[in-house]
């Protein structure tokens, strides 16, 4: 697990483009929402004053759903959003691009633009007050069936939203394949609109081949099973596919042992372009500033870890004008 109190990287610039933003909700903030909004807890969902407490894969699914479900409002989606902001620019964080569910907004009574509005204006207050910026992925989930993707789809190609910069397929990989989804990704690419799926995260190189030629991702969420066939690996290297791979995630999720056997190391080595992200932070006791501690732990030189930090920002969905200004913080 990451060691919050490390600051052996702090220097380093850093950038974070795999977090889903409902889970970032920290054990404080959820207490607050849930007393907000009168929803019931139980204590043992709580392991620590940062981090979520849970047995296996299945229990984590399932506190992760108790947790984000104190998310109510608007103003909820603000604060959640200008909190995890904050405490990314306290870790020298110069670009997040987070992922937002509509579905979940809706499913509490929000509308698509009033909670998009909220992460909007809290992305701009943060801009102002830490320096730090940040855009957003709409997640289409798997699990919900291809009509529901497909929908959340159309509903951002029919209503651009300033906080809005790509569209990520997330969820359940092992039951519901990327050929469930041909219909979805043939529209966003023919509207040329920014793709990432996740793959390669619980399923091996066989899934993450049908997401590269099924949906056209330039990015892959996680990705790192790919080390399993390096026929795949070198076909990532040739299409300039970034992994955003979430080291600690995999550990806590017991898909690897330990940040020396994760395969990150090895996929740079082989010329692959990955970053390093925290994905559910809270849920692992992750921070950013964890996982490149994490990253110099097992043998990223100072300059490897900057060079994950570009694949981050050049390989994000933000404008080149806005890019460019974020990497000239590099040199």
């Amino acid at each position: 697990m990451c060691i919050r109190d490390r600051n052996s990287t702090l220097h380093i610039p850093k950038a974070e483009i795999h977090v889903h933003l409902e889970a970032t909700i920290t054990p404080s903030l959820c207490r607050k929402f849930a007393e907000r909004n009168k929803v019931k807890l139980s204590e043992d969902i709580f392991g620590s004053e940062y981090a979520y407490q849970w047995e296996d894969f299945y229990d984590f699914i399932k506190r992760y759903d108790i947790v984000t479900g104190v998310i109510y409002t608007p103003e909820d989606y603000y604060e959640l959003t200008y909190e995890y902001l904050k405490e990314c620019a306290s870790y020298n964080v110069l670009y997040v691009e987070a992922m937002v569910s509509s579905t979940h907004a809706k499913a509490k009574g929000m509308t698509y633009h009033s909670f998009l509005d909220s992460v909007h204006q809290a992305s701009q207050d943060a801009e102002r007050d830490f320096g730090i910026v940040s855009r957003y992925l709409m997640n289409g989930i798997r699990h919900l069936g291809a009509d529901s993707v497909q929908e959340t789809a159309k509903e951002v190609l029919n209503n651009p939203h300033p906080a809005l910069v790509g569209f990520g397929l997330a969820g359940d990989e092992l039951h519901f394949p990327p050929n469930l989804f041909t219909k979805t990704f043939d529209m966003l690419k023919q509207e040329s609109y920014p793709i990432t799926v996740h793959a390669g995260e619980w399923d091996g190189p066989e899934n993450i081949r049908n997401a590269i030629h099924l949906l056209h991702p330039t990015r892959l969420g996680h990705g790192v099973r790919s080390i399993e066939d390096l026929d795949l690996v070198k076909e990532i290297v040739e299409k300039d596919i970034v992994l955003e791979t979430c080291p600690t995630s995999n550990i806590a999720t017991k898909i690897y042992e330990n940040y020396e056997s994760h395969p990150v190391k090895k996929l740079h080595d082989l010329g692959v372009r990955v970053t390093v992200n925290s994905d559910d932070p809270p849920f692992f006791n992750a921070t950013i500033q964890g996982e490149y501690d994490a990253m110099a732990g097992i043998g990223f030189s100072e300059p490897e870890l900057l060079s994950m930090t570009r694949n981050a920002i050049e390989s994000s969905f933000l404008s080149e004008d806005k890019k460019t200004k974020i990497l000239t913080k590099l040199n």
